[in-house]
């Protein structure tokens, strides 16, 4: 038996009495747990098993997947499910956790931050998406895929513009810019917004405000960088904040 902190990523029906869940949990990352209805029923806490979840779990391994003897949850942050709108972007959340995730390998950083990030939108009312795109930059400084915005990505010359190689990752100097780089021109306040992320905790993020014409700016670059650099095609969260023609 393994007793570990868990936040269910998702939830898959398998048949009428078995329940598939993707765990991301303290002491084995992330790994696939079963679970029956039996057990789901008699659970304490039935929201144990739903996706957001956050709980200590018991669990044993069986042949090739691990199952839930016992579960106690220690946050269900359901009121992320009152709000539609933060609830489709949590859930874009969950997935991309999943995706960046390797499976069977601890991530303390990731783990933490993913209950930081839970803890700060669901007492957030409006205005989600700059704790969403903050969540994606803390991830990308984690992955080692961060942006370097400091200094030239190719030669380290500090006098840089706003001229950003989506394929190196970073700004490029006047030296080092050529026509056939894949080129994003950044704004100094997209600039100036991802610099002030990088260098604060996700805990101290919780009442960040960026103005409406920069958040979509911001959106549109994340959006071209994380295409580029990971594999986040065909995402169903996506596909439902669009459904939802959300705007934030």
């Amino acid at each position: 038996m393994i007793s570990t902190e868990g936040i269910v990523l998702k939830q898959i029906k398998t048949g009428e009495d078995r329940r598939i869940v993707v765990l991301f949990t303290e002491k084995l990352g992330k790994i696939s747990a079963g679970s029956n209805t039996t057990y789901h029923m008699k659970s304490k806490s039935s929201a144990i098993l739903h996706p957001f979840s956050y709980g200590k779990y018991t669990l044993y391994k069986g042949k090739g997947i691990f199952n839930i003897n016992y579960g106690e949850t220690i946050k269900s942050f359901y009121k992320i499910g009152e709000n539609i709108e933060k609830y489709a972007y949590c859930s874009y959340i969950l997935e991309f956790t999943e995706r960046i995730l390797a499976e069977n390998q601890r991530d303390p950083y990731l783990f933490e931050l993913l209950v930081d990030f839970l803890e700060i939108i669901e007492n957030r009312n409006k205005k989600y998406l700059p704790i969403i795109r903050a969540y994606e930059i803390k991830s990308l400084i984690h992955l080692g895929m961060i942006p370097q915005l400091n200094e030239c990505v190719r030669c380290g010359n500090k006098e840089i513009g706003v001229s950003f190689s989506i394929e190196e990752g970073g700004l490029i100097c006047k030296e080092c810019y050529n026509n056939n780089m894949l080129i994003y021109n950044l704004s100094h306040s997209i600039i100036e917004v991802m610099n002030y992320i990088i260098n604060n905790p996700i805990k101290k993020l919780e009442k960040l405000f960026i103005d409406d014409k920069v958040i979509e700016l911001l959106n549109a670059f994340m959006k071209r960088y994380l295409e580029y650099h990971l594999d986040l095609e065909k995402m169903k969260s996506i596909d439902f904040i669009n459904a939802c023609s959300i705007s934030d």
